[in-house]
């Protein structure tokens, strides 16, 4: 009686209570692919001390889904939808009724393609990249996912980078109603190096030692193999050396290979002429 005269006594208000929607019970075969609300309005009138002890609590609605069946269902919201204390009266509920979408789904494994945001600094290019898993398994509407053949990543932003990294990445659905069956930790190994490129050096000198000699021709032209790096660094003058052995010729003329000595990470692919004609004066 005491807490009767209390709360019946006491001064009434009204609020607006939002409750988190939570949706159970739905069958493993279905998914929702309608937008759900993340919580309910509830507008309710009672006693100032229950409306205040509900507002500091976490309040929930459980939407139990057993036995729903594919398409379009309408859910309502009528006051007996929630379970108040005693002395709460609810007034009005948004959105009322709940409309939601429920579509037969597929469960499919596919392969993971990595996608790139713009390219690697002048010189360098991405040799390849793998991804951790290299394959999902993701479920969504039969009609959306049977005709996928792969899933992308979100881009990976490759502008600064010259040398290979492991990148934490998503995948992108594209806003398409897919989600993963389970948690995963998707990474991409991308292995970024420098380019490997071919140059010609023309009119390079070629030099007789130890005997010097009259060569035909003087000059050859080096092509050369190797990463761009090196090539940038390269000077052609200071660094590349051609030369034919003329220790222990007579005097006279001698056909002879031209030797060449380029710098460490470089490659001589060809040197043209490969062979030039020495004249040993006596």
């Amino acid at each position: 009686m005491a807490l009767w005269l209390a709360v019946g006594g006491e001064e009434r208000t009204e609020t607006n209570l939002n409750l988190s929607l939570e949706l159970a019970n739905l069958a493993p075969e279905l998914m929702v692919t309608s937008e759900v609300p993340s919580s309910i309005q509830v507008r309710v009138v009672g006693p100032r001390g229950l409306i205040r002890s509900l507002s500091q609590g976490r309040l929930t609605h459980t939407l139990d889904l057993a036995g729903v069946k594919a398409g379009r269902r309408t859910f309502p919201l009528g006051v007996g939808s929630f379970s108040f204390p005693r002395g709460i009266q609810v007034t009005r509920v948004q959105p009322n009724p709940l409309i939601l979408v429920f579509t037969p789904t597929l469960t499919r494994t596919l392969p993971v393609q990595p996608v790139f945001l713009g390219r690697p600094p002048e010189g360098y290019e991405v040799k390849s990249v793998k991804t951790r898993p290299s394959k999902v398994t993701v479920k969504g509407p039969v009609s959306k996912l049977k005709n996928l053949k792969f899933l992308t990543t979100v881009p990976l932003d490759v502008t600064n980078l010259t040398s290979p990294i492991t990148l934490a990445t998503d995948l992108d659905f594209k806003n398409l109603p897919i989600r993963l069956t389970g948690p995963v930790t998707l990474l991409a190994d991308v292995d970024i190096s420098p380019k490997t490129i071919r140059r010609s050096f023309f009119s390079i000198p070629v030099i007789s030692q130890p005997l010097p000699a009259q060569l035909s021709p003087a000059k050859v032209t080096l092509t050369l193999l190797g990463p761009w790096p090196k090539f940038k660094a390269l000077k052609p003058k200071e660094n590349l050396k051609a030369f034919v052995d003329t220790e222990g010729l007579s005097p006279g003329r001698h056909r002879l290979k031209v030797q060449v000595q380029v710098p460490p990470g470089l490659t001589l692919e060809k040197v043209s002429p490969s062979t030039l004609t020495a004249r040993l004066k006596k």
